[in-house]
């Protein structure tokens, strides 16, 4: 016996070299095929050491999923343990008696070797049983196993069995051999028990079993190593080798995951700026347009994903239908690569990425052209939950963004919805394609004044904080909410802040994540400027996405500022006492909350705290978690531009996350971002539209719940609502229909108004006598059919009649359209009846013509019959000229920047204190108390007025701009009500 296991112990271990070592030098060839890494990845060996000895050996990223963690440990220790089991099992080839030296027989090396053998045969057992549980025969796309190659899994597990029971079998007949003073139970705890129970008491038996269990041992580890050096793309074994690496060369020697920040853009591993472009040559590749345009450290991700499905039982793309798997994809691209690298034929030919036929396959399909299909490339929300849950530190996310850049800079090749977003980023500034005059809208009407670098301050350093608004926060209804919230509460607190107000700019997440790099850089470049020029220090902003970049990437552009999310600031003048939520009023009343962690918050940034903390502190409030939260929270839908991308596959994450929520019981769905708070506030809606969903639920943001509750004697909940607000009138509610053809995954501004007014409608909403098939949050008052759109132009853009003479570039949503498009026209031109012969930068379709156009005046300003003074800049389009001028007192220091829908009142008598509401913008009537789930632009929830002559409105005529009226309307002197757009 002893000859045979030697000589085939010495045959299979020449077998195993001779492929093995051919296999780890192509494995190598083929990562070396990628680009150079950034230089950072070799920065702090020391502090690269620790943490990959702590995520290999401490288990600490495996033990996310607590039990499996274990039991892999279990299995991990003995895979280590069985090196060395291996090697002393050719020294037993000789002696079967042999022990190593110094430990061989020390206490704590036997019982380590015996308990990890157990431990080991158990742990894979559970593993084993696990998988056969979690199977996709029974769980389908459930299963974060499914598309994982099973017969390798199989191989590894039962491989993995057998050698961890061979310790102890082993280590039986040992026990039965050995006659010196070692051989007792306690040196051999455990298999002292199995030795007497299966093995024979003769000495030449037991030499024999020894011969063979060490001949058994050394067999299988030399198969496991030909099996696997004939097949390099087997993650689930080499894993337990490339790992090591893998983890040591992570993107952030701190031990961070490769989350918050993205890769930037590189060529040859040097980033590349916009003062490059014109050094690089015509062939250069911009991004990943190939397999080979990755770095090394990408290839090396692939070669060492272990097909564990962790990174796909969270992806909120593949929970709800769609191609996207984080795992498939590493799968596929490790294929596709390796083949490639071999020469296979087709693979050589093959575009990395591609359009198939539905059906045909997402990844390396048979036959086909491409490797991975277009839909899985644009469905990735860039939550970052595949990174976070890696045990092997893969960077999905830089990874999907590459691919990305390369089809936009280099391709052109992208979903046309973002056509529209990038033109609004690089012509105003913001996703939206507003004016950027009108970024201090929100600010009209609080009570106090909100300072503006440039005008109030010379630079921040007079005040404590920057409040970044940023574009949600601007533009959006909902988000002005939060945004005005925020400036109440910090003025509350004593807290000094500034804001830029025109000269702030979009921060460019959204284009960054799309893959339009330089014009995230040209934007960041501006920002930074303005930071710079303003001796910026200290920030404060509302949006998780904004928060992220700033903190996070413009270090990039050599500026280090301090970013907080308002969530963090707000809890720590709570807990330092500054802000007081009140124990009684209406701000207190009872009811549940439950907390929707956003993205860029929580796993890019590790808030999970902060806000939570806050919610807790409110008095009557009752929090409720959902299943998933935290690190396993579910996204929102709009990470990574989808914001502006319509879902055409499977089901609407957005209307998934809603359902979970709804399903806690939680009257208020609490949110820290606004793409969050658009996203979930339109799943909500459309669940309670299907009436699967209480009319009490609403989605809130955080700085909303703490203001009522700090301002007390405010209704906090629908639920709560005083009975003059639910006398308001509302048509029926109608059941939501199919996702529109395009747009963001929120609705759009500009789409038809719903039947029954939403929780967060706008007050210029107009109610319909019957069911809509399609509702939106925030639909428009002026939404026009379109006809023929012309090339880059919206689908509603009105045709023109006659060729107008001159269009401007920055024209407002309500301008004439041109006869031929402006490079950068508004989506919503109206048509002229006749050529203009002069366009301003900002006019309206209701302009009338003046005699000396005012700098910034209205196109809607009603001209008068004897010369009046320059209009005020940025005066309102409904602004009503008095009978005389007004004086001083009556205009006290005007608002720079006023809103489209303003309707100017009397001025207040001397004494007299002010409304809080601002008289210039409707869409702050009732702004005193923010109520939960009201507009800015709510209808004010007031017991009625004593009744007083009105004048009747006409129903929505037609508004005209060819000429001006003949007369001047007059002003009633106490007019008893604000007039509306179409009233008489």
């Amino acid at each position: 016996m002893q000859i045979f296991a030697l000589v085939a112990s010495l045959a299979l271990t020449l077998a195993a070299l001779f492929v093995l070592i051919p296999a780890v030098r192509s494995m190598l060839r083929v990562i070396r095929m990628g680009q150079p890494a950034s230089p950072s990845r070799t920065d702090d060996p020391v502090a690269r050491t620790v943490t990959m000895l702590k995520e290999t050996v401490l288990h600490t990223r495996m033990l996310q999923w607590a039990w499996v963690g274990v039991m892999h440990w279990f299995v991990f220790a003995a895979f280590l343990f069985l090196s060395t089991a291996v090697l002393g099992a050719y020294f037993q080839l000789f002696d079967p008696e042999w022990a190593w030296p110094i430990v061989g027989h020390w206490y704590p090396f036997e019982w380590f070797s015996e308990f990890i053998g157990a431990l080991s045969t158990i742990g894979i057992v559970w593993l084993i049983v696990y998988r056969q549980k979690h199977h996709p025969r029974s769980e389908g796309r459930g299963s974060r196993f499914f598309g994982s190659t099973f017969w390798q899994a199989y191989f590894v597990e039962y491989l993995a069995l057998f050698e961890g029971a061979a310790i102890l079998f082993i280590r039986g007949a040992e026990f039965h051999l050995a006659d010196h003073e070692h051989a007792t139970r306690a040196h051999f705890p455990l298999s002292s028990w199995l030795g007497e129970a299966l093995y024979p008491a003769g000495q030449g038996a037991n030499e024999n079993l020894v011969y063979f269990i060490a001949f058994f041992k050394i067999a299988m580890a030399m198969v496991w190593l030909i099996v696997i050096g004939r097949n390099l793309t087997m993650g689930i074994a080499w894993h337990r080798f490339t790992a090591w690496f893998n983890i040591w060369f992570k993107r952030e020697s701190s031990g961070r995951t490769a989350l918050g920040a993205l890769k930037p853009l590189a060529v040859g591993g040097k980033a590349v700026t916009l003062d490059d472009i014109d050094d690089l040559d015509e062939d250069t590749a911009l991004g990943v347009g190939a397999v080979e345009d990755f770095s090394w450290k990408g290839l090396l991700d692939f070669t060492t994903c272990t097909e564990c499905g962790r990174c796909q039982s969270q992806c909120p793309a593949w929970h709800t239908e769609k191609p996207l798997s984080p795992k498939l994809l590493m799968k596929g691209l490790r294929e596709h690569t390796y083949l490639k690298a071999a020469g296979q034929a087709g693979h050589a030919e093959r575009a990395l990425i591609g359009k198939g036929d539905a059906g045909e396959g997402f990844y390396n399909p048979e036959g086909g052209d491409f490797v991975v299909d277009a839909d899985v490339l644009w469905s990735c929300t860039t939550c970052g939950a595949c990174v976070e849950q890696c045990p092997v530190d893969i960077e999905h996310v830089d990874h999907i963004v590459d691919m990305r850049r390369y089809q936009v800079l280099i391709e052109s090749n992208f979903p046309a919805e973002l056509n529209q977003l990038f033109k609004g980023l690089e012509n105003r500034g913001n996703p939206w394609n507003m004016a950027p005059s009108a970024r201090m809208d929100w600010a009209k009407g609080l009570p106090f004044e909100v300072k503006e670098v440039g005008e109030d301050l010379e630079s921040l350093e007079s005040v404590d904080w920057l409040f970044w608004v940023g574009c949600a926060g601007a533009f959006e209804d909902r988000a002005k909410k939060t945004t005005r919230a925020v400036a109440e509460l910090l003025h509350m607190a004593g807290v000094s802040f500034g804001v830029l107000g025109n000269r702030e700019t979009c921060t460019g997440d959204s284009a960054r994540r799309a893959g339009n790099e330089f014009v995230y850089q040209a934007l960041a470049q501006e920002n930074v400027e303005t930071f710079k020029e303003f001796k910026v220090k200290k920030v404060v902003a509302t949006c998780a996405h904004c928060f992220n970049t700033l903190k996070n990437e413009y270090k990039a552009f050599g500026i280090e500022l301090e970013v907080v999310h308002h969530t963090q600031l707000l809890n720590r003048l709570v807990r330092e006492g500054q802000l007081r939520p009140v124990a009684s009023g209406d701000g207190a009343n009872k009811r549940s909350i439950t907390y929707h962690d956003p993205c860029y918050l929580g796993r890019h940034n590790q808030v999970y705290s902060p806000p939570r903390e806050l919610l807790q502190a409110l008095p009557g409030a009752s929090y409720v978690e959902m299943e998933r939260n935290s690190e396993r929270s579910f996204c929102c839908g709009a990470g990574g531009a989808r914001m502006w991308m319509e879902e055409s596959l499977g089901e609407r994450i957005n209307m998934n996350r809603s359902t979970e929520a709804v399903g806690t019981g939680a009257d208020q769905v609490v949110v820290g971002c606004p793409f969050c708070r658009v996203m979930l506030s339109d799943g909500v809606t459309a669940l309670q539209a299907k009436s699967e969903a209480r009319e009490e639920v609403e989605v809130l943001d955080v700085a909303q719940m703490l203001l009522a509750s700090v301002k007390g004697g405010e209704a906090a909940t629908k639920a709560e609502k005083t009975p003059a607000a639910a006398a308001v009138p509302t048509a029926p509610a109608a059941a939501p229909a199919e996702p529109a053809a395009s747009g963001a995954a929120g609705p759009s501004l500009f789409e038809e108004a719903p039947a029954k007014p939403v929780s967060d409608g706008s007050l210029f909403d107009q109610p319909t006598t019957e069911a809509t098939t399609s509702a939106t949050a925030n639909s428009s008052l002026f939404d026009q059919a379109p006809a023929t759109p012309a090339p880059g132009a919206s689908l509603f853009d009105q045709p023109t009649t006659e060729a107008t003479t001159s269009a401007t570039a920055n024209s407002s949503l309500f301008d004439q359209a041109p006869a031929k498009p402006a490079s950068d026209g508004s989506l919503f031109d109206q048509p002229t009846t006749e050529a203009t012969t002069s366009a301003t930068a900002n006019s309206s379709l209701f302009d009338q013509a003046p005699a000396t156009p005012a700098p910034g005046a209205s196109l809607f300003d009603q001209p008068t019959t004897e010369p009046t003074t320059p209009a005020t800049p940025g005066g309102s389009l409904f602004d009503i000229p008095a009978d005389e001028e007004p004086t001083a007192e009556a205009t006290p220091n005007p608002t720079p920047s006023r809103s489209l829908f303003d309707i100017e009142e009397e001025p207040a008598a001397p004494g007299e204190s002010a409304p809080v509401a601002a008289t210039a913008d409707l869409a702050d009537v009732d702004e005193t108390t923010l109520t939960g789930g009201r507009s800015l632009f709510d209808i004010p929830e007031a017991t009625p007025p004593a009744p007083a002559p009105t004048q009747e409105p006409v129903a929505q005529p037609e508004p005209k701009a060819e000429t001006a009226p003949e007369t001047e309307p007059e002003l009633n002197e106490t007019p008893e009500k604000p007039k509306g757009l179409f009233d008489d």
